[in-house]
Parts: C-alpha cells; structure tokens; sequence
C-alpha cells in the first residue's frame, strides 16, 4: 500500500511538471529562452506558424523590432497575425545552417526555405543577449527554382512487367515443409 501511494505521488509530480512546462513554453515563458542560435530561429518560426505576434517579436533585438512594431502597427494586430501565419502555410520544410562565428556573442546563418515551387535563402545574424540568442539582422530574401520541384514523383511505383523470360530466370519460391 505505501509502495503504490508514493508510486502514485511520484507520476502525479511528474504529470504536473510535464503540464508546467508545456504551459509555460506555449505562453513564451521561461521554457521558450532561446539557449542556442537554433533555438532562436525555430521559436522565430514557431512563432509565425501559430500566429503569436509578441512571442514573434520577442525572437529580434532592438534593430530589427521598431521596424517590425510599425509594421504590426500600420497592418493592425489581426492582419499581422494572419500574415504570420499566411508567411509560413506553403513552406514545406526549413534547414538551417551555420555560415560565420562573427564573434562570441554574434553569428550568420543562412535559413532555407522549401516550397513546393521553389526554395528561398536567406542569411540572419543572431546577437547573444544576456542568455538568450536573438535574430540582430535579415538579409534580402533570394529565390531559386529547385530542378525537380518538391513533392515530384522520384520513382514509378508500377511493378515490373512480368512475362515468360523473366519467371523462367526467376529463382523457385520456397517449399513449404511437408506435414
């Protein structure tokens, strides 16, 4: 009985924590600091996929968030929150990757976007402030038709023709074990 109360107690504990911490990442809290410059590009995109404009603007440094704080002012909150979202629907994939260690405390990366049609790069610097990484600068967006678009058939799915000359060289299916 005193195993099973504090067996008990013991996933209820857990439970909670599990809860807090969802909660917490889900309001911007604690949870959402973003320790690596990765984690700063993706709670970015995150941000733009559910359409939170103040967790959104919390991932830039004081260059870049005036400029972005006017375009959410002259577009209204609604409109910017559907851009966001509206920013990210055709992106079918992201890859990031790391380009230049500037110094300690700033680094370039280059952000790849997917789309069906096409793939657009972009370079974004992240400045270290306290201890969380924040993106300090966006390049110009630079746009590329991939060869073979995204989602296009690689292999043919249709199964070999089957006809005399290939069953004859064909190996014998197994027996079965005689009863």
């Amino acid at each position: 009985m005193q195993r099973n109360l504090v067996t008990l107690l013991t996933l209820a504990l857990i439970a909670l924590g599990v809860w807090y911490a969802s909660r917490t990442r889900e309001a911007g809290g604690p949870a959402a600091t973003a320790a690596t410059p990765e984690d700063a590009i993706n709670a970015m995109l995150d941000a733009c996929r559910r359409g939170d404009a103040p967790a959104y603007l919390d991932s830039f440094t004081d260059t870049l968030r005036p400029q972005l704080e006017a375009t959410r002012q002259q577009m209204g909150d609604a409109r910017f929150r559907d851009y966001l979202i509206e920013s990210q629907a055709p992106v079918m994939g992201v890859a990031t990757m790391k380009k230049a260690d500037l110094r300690p405390d700033l680094v370039r990366y280059e952000i790849e976007f997917v789309h069906r049609d096409k793939n657009q790069r972009q370079l974004v610097e992240l400045k270290k402030v306290g201890d969380r990484w924040l993106i300090d600068s966006m390049g110009q967006a630079v746009y590329a038709k991939p060869p073979i678009p995204y989602g296009t058939k690689v292999f043919d799915d249709t199964p070999p023709a089957t006809n005399a000359a290939s069953r004859m060289s064909a190996p014998p299916p197994p027996r079965s074990p005689a009863p």
